[in-house]
């Protein structure tokens, strides 16, 4: 009922009392007072038990050979615990005395102890005695005085209803009732600890309970004894399990050599856990599943101690360091090599960017395997958005001449990558009739109907920013010129489509429909419209 590392039988035991309890509050039975009293036997045999262990735990520390002050002082403090311990119990052995008698003195005994109902009540909730209040005086005493010859945090042994999750209220849902300050509504909340262990249970059931504090108070000294063992267990390393560990590489390139040392890692799976450092900056240690031993990952941006040599490869270092409770620190600066990540460009045809276009750029870096996941940084005009995976990029260059780009990963510089910035190249304009074929200016065309002009990228463009090429003719000024250069009609369309059907009977041999384009723009990758400045004049003639 501790909440610590309990036996089974400990955990059965405590819950059976807690149950047994919890009859009283419906009716005081016989029965279940004989329960108790079957209860008590359990738990005193229960207490002899855990007394010859923890003596046996004590005998095992004082037997030490060592010099060490941490190792004496271990020992003294085991002793002390021990010693803290046994007062303890022995107080709370006359306290079932004093519960065990009546008023006057005399003992009760057999059957006549087991139906009591009263006599424990009376004694323990008497304002005038001093029973009570030393009884929780002794149990938040040693409880505090453990923790100071340990070093071990303890749960508080003087409980309330409210500190047992098993005694919570319920709704039909299963989920706990709380009060309106958060806490578990439970039964008779709102009694003090011997209100609770006291209020209304037969003597039986009280002499029970103490007894159950003392295997709980056994059970206390023995996590304490554990403590200190680990401790006064010499300057000297015990393992007790040993495992066969590689220290090499965790990725290798394919035909590579594989080379790694291989040697024997022990480590013991009692005591408090160590510490570890990295250059003075604690690790998270945790136990690993497939070997049980307690391990830190060590993890960081690997950086040159100084320079690089020329083919690229400089020297760092870390220094580690593990702390075990009553040990020298075990300390160790480990060496590692740092080459120069090698950043590949890939952008498709060729390796710049177009003008206020949305370049797409791939920045490898094999070498850095699963840890590359860079970012990128301009001091030109450039936008630069980040795609989906690690090194894919979009490059939106805002000037002209040239950009660089800077690559860095976890933090670290890594390369600095130049783009010559491209001019976006100019379209073509394309004339075609009603059933959408191209015309020639060369043939010319008979009484159109009408006219469709488009402006179409260059194919290169085209095919590698899809996105980027996509234009639109604003405005035209269309008219049809005679032979004598005089005009038939004038047009200003603001689409592609040329609608000549009102003018189609009109047309005469000779005739030249001139298409003067004036304002186009180009969709870009943003959504934006981009202004073109190259424009053409269109002449059609008429056959």
């Amino acid at each position: 009922m501790s909440g610590g590392k309990e036996t089974p039988r400990q955990k059965m035991i405590g819950m059976m009392y807690l149950v047994l309890t919890a009859l009283l509050a419906l009716n005081v039975s016989s029965t279940v007072l004989e329960k108790f009293a079957i209860m008590n036997t359990t738990l005193i045999e229960l207490r002899d038990e855990s007394t010859l262990t923890n003596e046996g735990k004590l005998a095992r520390i004082l037997n030490q050979k060592s010099d060490n002050p941490l190792v004496k002082d271990a020992m003294a403090k085991a002793q002390q615990v021990r010693d803290l311990t046994k007062a303890t119990i022995k107080s709370l052995d006359s306290l079932k005395s004093v519960l065990s008698q009546e008023h006057d003195g005399t003992p009760i005994e057999g059957p006549e102890l087991v139906g009591n109902t009263n006599i424990a009540e009376e004694k323990m909730l008497n304002d005038k005695s001093t029973l009570a209040p030393d009884y929780e005086k002794k149990l938040v005493n040693f409880k505090d005085k453990l923790e100071v010859l340990s070093g071990k945090k303890f749960s508080k042994l003087n409980k309330k209803a409210e500190d047992f999750p098993e005694l919570a209220e319920k709704d039909s849902e299963g989920n706990i009732v709380k009060n309106d300050d958060g806490t578990p509504k439970v039964e008779h909340g709102e009694l003090d600890f011997i209100e609770f262990s006291f209020h209304g249970n037969p003597t039986m059931s009280a002499i029970a309970g103490v007894s159950q504090m003392q295997t709980e108070i056994l059970e206390y000294e023995g996590l304490a004894l554990d403590r200190l063992d680990s401790i006064a267990g010499s300057k000297n390393f015990n393992f007790d399990k040993v495992v066969p560990m590689v220290m090499g590489p965790s990725i290798v390139a394919v035909g590579a050599k594989y080379q790694g040392r291989l040697f024997m890692a022990g480590a013991t799976s009692g005591g408090p856990p160590p510490q570890m450092f990295r250059d003075g900056t604690a690790l998270t240690v945790t136990t690993d599943p497939e070997t049980g031993i307690k391990m830190a990952m060590i993890e960081f941006s690997a950086r040159a101690d100084g320079s690089f040599d020329a083919n690229g490869m400089g020297s760092g270092h870390f220094n580690t360091e593990i702390r075990v409770e009553g040990k020298d620190p075990l300390k160790r600066t480990i060496d590692y090599k740092v080459v120069v990540p090698t950043v590949e460009v890939v952008s498709g045809a060729r390796p710049s960017a177009y003008l206020n276009c949305g370049n797409p750029i791939t920045f490898n870096c094999p070498v850095l395997g699963e840890s590359y996941n860079p970012n990128f940084s301009s001091a030109d005009q450039v936008t630069i958005i980040k795609g989906d995976r690690p090194g894919v990029t979009t490059l939106i260059p805002k000037q002209k001449g040239q950009i660089k780009v800077v690559v860095t990963n976890a933090g670290v510089p890594i390369s600095t990558k130049a783009f010559d910035v491209l001019p976006v190249p100019n379209p073509h304009y394309v004339v075609k009739d009603d059933n959408g074929k191209e015309i020639n200016p060369k043939d010319g065309v008979s009484s159109p109907g009408g006219l469709r002009v488009s402006a179409e990228a260059e194919t290169n463009f085209k095919a590698a920013l899809k996105d980027d090429s996509k234009y639109r003719i604003r405005t035209m000024e269309v008219y049809c010129k005679k032979g004598n250069g005089d005009r038939r009609f004038t047009l200003n369309p603001t689409s592609e489509i040329i609608d000549l059907s009102a003018y189609k009977s009109q047309f005469q041999r000779g005739d030249l429909i001139v298409i003067d384009i004036r304002t186009v723009t180009r969709k870009t990758f943003t959504g934006d419209d981009d202004k073109v400045d190259f424009v053409e004049t269109k002449f059609i003639p008429i056959k």
